[in-house]
């Protein structure tokens, strides 16, 4: 992981807005934080750790961390961190929650979201858990990416199995652990083996024998199938030559049956044909000449309906106009007097706007006075406000100079919190020892009630579960070679002579197996079996338990001591939490009196607050009085102006009266004059609109009636051609009828209406003469087929009843060899199947005894502890690197067979002692050594170009020599691509980092970061 940018907002002593930039400081490879005791240096690993994991060493879930975290002159708190992962992707990771503004003491829930860059913009991500972008849980972070204070030497120190299994998290070396896999596997493989012994039963008499013998009869049975067919195929032959004569005599008889058919319907034929030529000869000649007359009348009609129409339209039209020009007449009167009508609606206009002005500015005059007398009100109350403001100032100074400083009471405040934290826990503690000791001694007396030897028990097991097992094998051999022996005395008891043997054709069984009946015994083998099974089972339930228990109680003393350590660490917690005790004015003892002054500055602080809003809403409402005052002379001034335009606008509308004087409609009321308006100006658009009306109707009308008269006169011309049309086509007609000899134009029409298919019929008498000397010449042709032949039906049946002999014969033979062929067949593979079942046995027999071995290698994760053992050999060589040079080559680190450091002290012949025995400058070069290698290995683990840490204090215990050591080796990591950022409040060291930044802490702003290159 590699930081970018992290603000901070109301976290902690941070109460305005902070920002890191990561890059600057990352750049230079080797950077610092520095600032006093207390400044808020620390709650920078602090807030990127919480914004991460929703994690953080000071507070835990139950002590109101998000009241605790949030700093006392703020009402929200943020959190923002970039970062860049080991995939070198972005990502931000957020943190808000805000206080009640009700209750001080209650707060949001914190919300924690996460982002990831991409496409120029932030994607939200579905969780906001670091643990698989960085490839880290939180414990493992804080010991190899971001070490806090008082941390740093934790990783040294762990125990064995701690830190064995703090390796296997980070190295993911539980993949090493295969003893499930394998116990799958040979459990699959033992099955396998049974299911292979109880396959290859069944094959005990198949050999390479009983396929030769078998091969030489189906040699035999293709021999004599052959010569059945040769047989079969020249009766059929024979019989082939008969059966296509008698077809022969047969189609002879067909046809002849046909043509006499076909000659019965000839007259009928002739008749139609005689029909056909007459409609044809009828048509040509009055077909066109019917259809033109039909075409005359039907025109004539048309025009004649037209011409009739039109005369009674023109009729109408007239009518119509005659009516128009009488009301026209009536109008034009009125419409002589229309301008002298309008002049008056336009001077009643006039008057009725003077009116409404006057009216409105009668209205105006009254506002302006009113607001006159509401002016002096306002500045009156103006002044009196200014006073009040001038009181509430003097008891804001009376109060403040009662306050006490808001950090003391916070810090006394944190420190009573911590105490009756650390007081639950030690009791917390307590109790969790007594419950602990009590499940230990009910699992010691579980164990005891299984009466199992307590040394070897796992040993007694073990053998009579293999003692089972053989018991088992045995029976289960025993089981097989009964099942034999039933299924051939089954198979021989179905045996009978002159039937066909399943297995090899054979109709005669003439030494048929006598075999006893083995039921019973089979019967008690699978009793006895039944009962290993259930034996075995019981062991197994009694080995799960008594593994159950030995796996709790050791659990139970690991908890237990464990448990103690962390009581005691409390307790000495609790004594150094007690002598940090400073404040002079407060009691260690005495939290009552805290509260209560703390009370008491809250009510201060409530009165401070609550006479700051008075003031504020005292200016504020002066402020508004004030306004108003100008306000209301600014209205005043427009209320003058619009008194004088209303003015001049009455004098401009009475100038411009035509007909009518102002003086006769100055009393009258406005809806009475605006009624009179109305109803003159109504009438005057009737006048104006029927007048118009009435004249554009006369002109359209007088226009339609002279179209009408040129249509009227074309229509009658039309109608006489017309008339001479129809004449000309019936006198054409009649000569027609005296040409074809018909009395009448019926008898013409009733042979064309006839409702028939003229063509179908035609194709009709075609197909009839093509079909009779079709089937003349068909008679022909199969009488010179059966010329000179005879056919004896007698013959013919014998020939066939031959036939079904000899087919029946060879279909018989087919099914014999066909049978024997499936036999054949039948044996082969299964003697394929057999060897295939030998060697899948063979294989999986060697596969089960490797995996027994493989078992016995991965028994109780044996060598996942060994890969971390090595993992962790490696990790201590890589930081014996460093730890040498920094110890002059007097010390080195090594692992004992616990997965423990010890260390290797070459001034006392290279004897191994604990890491405890290192002084604390020793402790810290080997911590730091550590650190940098388990963050080498993890982040080369990750791929990571760039590797990055944090050490959070630790350079107060070495020597100016360890000093200098310390810090060749941290500056040599930027030449090696590694990054390490310090926090410390040691001014002295500043001057050896490259960049850094510094944070101080200020009384009324909180925390304030500030950059040492800017």
């Amino acid at each position: 992981m590699l930081p970018l940018k992290l603000s901070i907002t109301g976290l902690y002593s941070y109460q305005k807005k902070q920002t890191i930039d990561f890059e600057e400081l990352t750049n230079a490879g080797l950077f610092g934080i520095f600032g006093a005791v207390g400044s808020g240096k620390s709650s920078v690993l602090e807030a990127i750790g919480f914004v991460l994991y929703g994690e953080t060493e000071r507070l835990n879930s139950r002590d109101k961390r998000s009241y605790n975290m949030l700093n006392l002159k703020s009402d929200k708190a943020n959190i923002e961190f970039e970062f860049q992962n080991f995939e070198e992707r972005k990502f931000k990771f957020v943190a808000d929650w805000k206080r009640n503004k009700k209750r001080f003491e209650e707060t949001t829930t914190i919300e924690r979201l996460a982002y990831e860059w991409k496409e120029e913009q932030w994607i939200p991500l579905t969780s906001a858990d670091a643990t698989s972008l960085i490839g880290l849980t939180y414990e493992n972070f804080r010991r190899t990416i971001i070490i806090p204070q008082g941390k740093f030497k934790e990783f040294l120190e762990l125990k064995g199995k701690d830190r064995s299994d703090m390796m296997k998290e980070i190295f993911h070396l539980q993949r090493f652990d295969l003893a499930s896999k394998v116990a799958t596997a040979q459990s699959s493989a033992r099955t396998q083996l049974d299911q292979l012994r109880g396959a290859l039963s069944g094959f005990e008499t198949i050999s390479k024998e009983s396929v030769a013998t078998l091969e030489v009869e189906v040699t035999e049975a293709n021999t004599y199938l052959q010569k059945s067919k040769t047989e079969l195929e020249l009766v059929q032959v024979e019989l082939q030559k008969m059966t296509v004569l008698k077809t022969n005599f047969e189609e002879v008889e067909k046809k002849k049956n046909q043509l006499a058919t076909f000659i019965e319907r000839k007259p009928e034929m002739e008749v139609l044909q005689g029909s056909i030529d007459l409609f044809e000869k009828t048509e040509k000649a009055f077909k066109q000449e019917l259809k033109e007359l039909d075409l005359a009348k039907s025109n004539y009609s048309k025009t004649k309906e037209k011409y009739l129409s039109l005369e009674k339209i023109k009729e109408d039209l007239d009518k119509n106009r005659r009516a128009n020009q009488a009301i026209l007449t009536e109008l034009q009167p009125l419409f002589d007097q229309l301008e002298p009508s309008k002049n008056k609606v336009s001077d009643l206009e006039s008057i009725e706007k003077s009116i409404a002005l006057q009216t409105e500015v009668a209205v105006l005059e009254k506002k302006a006075d009113a607001m006159e007398l509401s002016a002096v009100a306002i500045q009156q109350a103006a002044t009196d406000l200014k006073e009040k403001t001038v009181t509430i100032q003097t008891e804001l100074i009376n109060l403040k100079s009662k306050k006490i400083d808001g950090t003391v009471l916070l810090e006394v405040g944190n420190w009573f919190t911590k105490q009756e934290s650390i007081a639950e826990q030690i009791e917390v503690k307590h109790k969790r020892i007594l419950t602990i000791e009590k499940e230990l001694l009910a699992h010691k007396e579980q164990f005891e009630a299984m009466q199992l030897p307590k040394e070897n028990w796992k040993t007694v097991l073990l053998e009579k579960l293999e003692q089972l097992r053989k018991k088992f094998k045995t029976l289960q051999d025993a089981k097989t070679k009964l099942m034999v022996s039933k299924e051939l005395a089954d198979y021989a008891s179905k045996l009978h002579d002159g039937e066909n043997c399943p297995l090899c054709g054979s109709l005669e069984h003439p030494h048929v197996m006598h075999a006893e009946d083995v039921t019973g015994q089979l019967n008690a083998v699978e009793t006895e079996l039944k009962t290993v099974e259930t034996d075995g089972k019981e062991l197994n339930a009694i080995e799960k338990k008594a593994l159950k228990i030995e796996n709790d109680i050791a659990h139970a003393q690991e908890q237990l001591r464990l448990t103690f350590i962390e009581k005691e660490t409390l307790e000495s917690d609790s004594k150094i939490h007690l002598s940090k005790f400073v404040w002079e004015s407060f009691s260690a003892t005495d939290n009552a009196s805290f509260l209560t002054k703390k009370q008491e500055q809250q009510i201060i602080e409530k009165a401070i607050a609550a006479q700051e809003q008075q003031e504020k809403a005292t200016r504020s409402q002066q402020e508004q009085l004030l306004e108003e005052v100008k306000k209301q002379a600014d209205e005043k001034a427009t209320i003058t102006n619009k008194i004088a335009a209303k003015s001049g606008a009455i004098t401009n509308e009475l100038s411009q009266l035509k007909v009518l004087v102002f003086a006769e409609y100055a009393n009258k009321e406005i809806a009475r004059i605006r009624e009179e308006k109305e109803k003159l100006h109504q009438e005057n658009n009737r006048i104006a609109v029927e007048y118009k009306s009435k004249s554009d109707m006369l002109v359209q009308q007088n226009q339609e009636l002279a179209g009408h008269e040129a249509s009227y006169k074309i229509l009658a011309e039309q109608l006489v051609t017309a008339e001479q049309l129809v004449t000309e086509n019936q006198n054409k007609i009649t000569t027609l009828l005296q040409t074809h000899q018909f009395e009448t134009i019926t008898a013409v029409q009733a042979i064309l209406s006839k409702n028939w298919d003229i063509e179908a019929e035609k194709a009709k008498t075609k197909q009839f003469a093509v079909d009779i000397k079709v089937a003349e010449t068909a008679v022909a042709a199969a009488e010179k087929l059966v010329e000179n032949q005879n056919f004896d039906s007698k013959v013919f049946e014998e020939k066939k009843m031959v036939e079904a002999e000899r087919k029946a014969l060879f279909e018989a033979q087919v099914g014999k060899v066909s049978t024997l062929h499936d036999n054949l067949k039948r044996i082969q593979d299964s003697l394929l199947q057999k060897a295939e079942l030998l060697a899948q046995f063979d294989v999986l027999n060697t596969r089960y005894t490797n995996l027994g071995t493989l078992s016995n290698m991965f028994n109780a994760s044996g060598f996942v502890n060994y890969v971390s053992s090595i993992y962790l050999q490696n990790l201590a060589d890589v930081a014996n690197v460093r730890f040498h040079r920094m110890t002059k080559n007097q010390l080195s680190l090594t692992i004992n067979s616990s997965n423990e450091f010890e260390v290797i002290d070459y001034l006392n012949d290279g004897a191994s002692r604990s890491v405890k025995t290192l002084s604390g400058g020793q402790g810290f070069q080997a911590s730091l050594c550590l650190a940098l290698a388990l963050a080498e290995s993890v982040q080369s683990l990750n791929k990571n170009d760039k590797n990055f840490f944090f050490i959070d204090e630790g350079f107060g215990t070495q020597d100016p020599e360890s000093v200098a050591i310390v810090f060749e080796t941290l500056q040599s990591l930027y030449k090696e691509n590694r990054i390490v950022g310090i926090i410390s409040h040691v001014a002295e060291l500043q001057e050896r980092i490259p960049r850094s930044i510094n944070v101080n802490k200020d009384e009324e702003k909180g925390s304030v970061v500030s950059e040492s290159w800017r």
